[in-house]
């Protein structure tokens, strides 16, 4: 009798077998689809013949048997006992041995077959794993596939020639195609397993010209601002007007970088996404990815895009962060799965909007196969970055190659935004940004015209936090942003607490300061006193409107961006922005520090920061001043980063690509609303999978602050582990994971959320 292999084995929602074949040949078709936006000469045999051998391990008898429990000699199924049998090894192996090809190092595929069943390895492992292989017994499972699938040896047998990458573009294409191999391995295997989930994901898959009917919801939404403004003229809006047409007019353009620069209050959110869409429909592409860096503004611009964009029933934007806020089920409907959560798994939508972090440090630089299951679905896209000047100097050589990589091999276009552009142009090393294009051309004269404040700087003499907060009191409606959680609490703490006196920092929890927030605006519209003490996360992106605001001295665009806050809609003739310099102005060193130091003397030049043009001179000496790539440790010693990168060694890679600088211990506030947490907790606690516990950890995230390493270990008397979590660890023998709690025995505070002395950290965005 032919021995019959198999794949899958039934699952609840389906009764049937699904044998190998059908599953390699399902992998393959779809491997194929997935890369049909990078244009790499001859990509498509390798991507085929990725899925052919992907699973040939799964030929193992013992595979079959103890995996499985499945008898391939008899074709029935029978009770083995179960044991761990690797199968991710045989393919590689194969390809290594057939495979010659004229490179110092290994073929791309055996690092992506080798890797699709747990994490991108660096090619030290990998030569070890192979090495462990025998080739004869892998060679006797290619012939049990090929006398299965002929269309394989005659892959095989045609001349398999070499892919063109080289470099740091190698090593982002073996990341592509490892995620897109993981996600056409994921869909095949929930498509036999998993049916209703993938009915789903059909139901809500893109329309024909997408982006054409997602334009046409958008400009519906301008022209009937178009019309409301005939009634009610405001110059502000013919303004906006003016830049978004100029944005739209480049949208003919071919695909490449482009840069929009807008003066905050233009419109700058869906003067973006208006481009993006135009030009996605007109260069073919299918979807546009918004990267914002602050998770404190990701909620607002989702909301914005899912008004203009979507309709009842609907799904057309994902919103994909860290602190996104799960919302219970109604009873009877806890473990079903929604649209939205199948696509943060592989970002199959029309309109992504994420963070920074999530785009950069784990989809194109992570090493786990969730998160590189994402990659392939930024070909063909359009990619924005709000706020391009806040992208860390410190990663941005790695950072720009990887857009670079996007643009030349992935048909993707990349929109740096922001009112205060950072000068990334050839002239600073970055030759892919050598033809950057301009949505909106006279820039200055844009800014002059929506000139809404005035500045004053205090920078002289150091203001003492007792006379600053006997000056913020006598203003009924004012901001004050400063540069650390300690000067947050300890300012706070003079001006009182009162009904009308808001605290803003990330010591409090994300869901604490989305409450604090819908308050300072309710405030705001109703006219009644508000005055709020802030750390930076409510500079960039915050949609509030204070007459007055007050910055304690920082980065030259932190100032700008703060000046954002004040008269934002243009009610007053003029607003204030008060720029001064603490008493205690001690800055974080590294990026930060260098940026403050540089807008101290470009301010001390008088620089006026209603000119754009004043930001090109100081973003360059920022980066003249600040190494733009990490050292990556391989071994015992250090790498370049690009060279590490370049010869393979993911691992050490991911690690070195950090945007938030220094190791964070997540902490999980028990104290904020304890009801809540103590569910949470329980129901990770008592998940018999993974899909069980997937929201509970996602809503667990807003109940979450992250200290600094050294903050942890100077709260150790505080910090406690999670029972919970330990129990949970304990049932299925695993270490618990790295988090710590926030007892109800330690104060949490309702204005400042946790209370402890932290006199050196920055506040970080990410």
């Amino acid at each position: 009798m032919t021995p019959v292999f198999m794949g899958h084995s039934p699952s609840r929602e389906n009764p049937n077998w699904q044998t190998l074949k059908a599953h390699v040949i399902g992998v393959t078709l779809r491997l194929e689809h997935h890369v049909r936006y990078v244009d790499v000469p001859k990509l498509l045999p390798h991507a085929r013949l990725t899925g052919y051998l992907h699973d040939l391990g799964k030929y193992r008898e013992r595979f079959q048997k103890h995996r499985l429990r499945w008898n391939p000699r008899t074709g029935q199924p029978e009770a083995f006992v179960e044991e761990p049998v690797p199968h991710s090894d045989a393919g590689a192996k194969v390809i290594e041995h057939l495979l010659t090809m004229d490179r110092e190092d290994r073929s791309e595929l055996p690092f992506v077959i080798a890797n699709h069943h747990g994490r991108l390895k660096d090619v030290d492992a990998l030569n070890k794993r192979l090495s462990d292989a025998e080739v004869e017994e892998v060679l006797g499972l290619l012939d049990l596939a090929v006398a299965e699938m002929p269309e394989l040896g005659d892959l095989l047998n045609s001349e398999l020639p070499d892919l063109p990458l080289e470099g740091t573009g190698r090593a982002f294409l073996i990341r592509l195609l490892l995620g897109a191999l993981v996600d056409a391995d994921r869909l095949d295997t929930e498509e036999h397993g998993s049916p209703s989930k993938a009915k789903l994901r059909d139901l809500h898959a893109a329309e024909q010209g997408e982006m054409e009917l997602l334009l046409g919801r958008l400009q519906d939404e301008q022209d009937r601002k178009a019309t409301q403004d005939t009634r009610d003229p405001q110059p502000i809006n013919a303004l906006r007007r003016e830049m978004y047409s100029a944005a739209l007019s480049n949208a003919e353009l071919p695909p490449g970088f482009f840069r929009l620069t807008m003066p905050t209050g233009g419109g700058k959110t869906l003067t973006s996404l208006a481009f993006a869409l135009r030009h996605a429909h007109l260069s073919r592409l299918r979807r546009v990815v918004y990267a914002v860096p602050f998770t404190t503004i990701i909620d607002q611009t989702a909301r914005v895009f899912r008004d203009v964009l979507e309709r009842e029933g609907e799904f057309k934007v994902l919103e994909h962060h860290s602190n996104l806020e799960v919302t219970e089920r109604p009873e009877g409907q806890e473990n079903q799965t929604s649209a939205p959560e199948l696509a943060t798994e592989n970002w199959d939508a029309p309109v992504i909007v994420t963070t920074t972090v999530r785009l950069f440090q784990e989809t194109l630089f992570g090493t786990r196969t969730a998160q590189l299951r994402r990659l392939h679905n930024l070909s063909g896209s359009v990619i924005v970055l709000d706020e391009a000047q806040s992208l860390p100097a410190h990663l941005l050589s790695p950072t720009l190659d990887a857009l670079s990589f996007l643009v030349k091999y992935a048909r993707c276009s990349v929109v740096l935004c922001t009112a205060t552009q950072p000068a990334l142009d050839e002239r600073l090393g970055f030759p892919d940004l050598k033809d950057i294009r301009d949505l909106v051309p006279d820039t200055a004269h844009y800014f002059d015209a929506l000139r809404r404040v005035e500045y004053e700087f205090r920078l002289t003499e150091p203001t003492a936090w007792p006379a600053l907060a006997a000056e913020l009191l006598t203003h009924g409606q004012v901001l004050c942003i400063v540069n650390t959680r300690q000067h947050a609490h300890d300012l706070f703490e003079l001006l009182g607490n009162d009904e009308g006196h808001f605290h803003l920092s990330t010591n409090m929890c994300p869901v604490h300061r989305k409450r604090e927030l819908a308050t300072i605006r309710e405030r705001l519209d109703a006219g009644l006193p508000c005055r709020v003490v802030s750390t930076q996360l409510i500079e960039a992106g915050i949609d509030v409107d204070f007459p007055r605001v007050y910055r304690a001295m920082g980065p030259l665009e932190a100032v700008v961006q703060a000046a954002g806050r004040c008269n934002r809609e243009g009610k007053l003739d003029t607003g204030h922005v008060v720029v001064f310099r603490p008493e205690d102005h001690r800055m974080p060193q590294g990026d930060y520090q260098v940026r403050e130091s540089l807008a101290g003397i470009a301010l001390g030049r008088n620089a006026n920061l209603h000119d754009p043009n004043v930001f090109a001179p100081y973003f360059r000496q920022v980066y003249a001043n600040v190494s733009t790539a990490p050292q990556v440790r391989v071994g015992m010693g250090e790498m370049p980063f690009q060279k590490a990168h370049a010869e393979l060694y993911f691992e050490q890679v991911a690690a070195a690509f950090q945007m938030i600088e220094g190791e964070m211990v997540p902490v999980v506030i028990r104290s904020y609303d304890p009801a809540r947490v103590d569910a949470l907790l329980a129901t990770i606690r008592d998940a018999r999978s993974k899909s069980e516990s997937r929201d509970a950890w996602r809503a667990l995230q807003g109940y979450t602050i992250n200290l600094y390493a050294h903050q942890a270990k100077a709260l150790a008397h505080l910090l406690t582990p999670v029972p919970e979590l330990e129990e949970r660890a304990r049932r299925l023998g695993v270490d618990p994971p790295e988090l710590r709690q926030w007892p109800l025995t330690a104060r949490y505070d309702d204005k400042l959320g946790i209370v402890a002395a932290f006199n050196d950290d920055p506040y970080t965005s990410f």
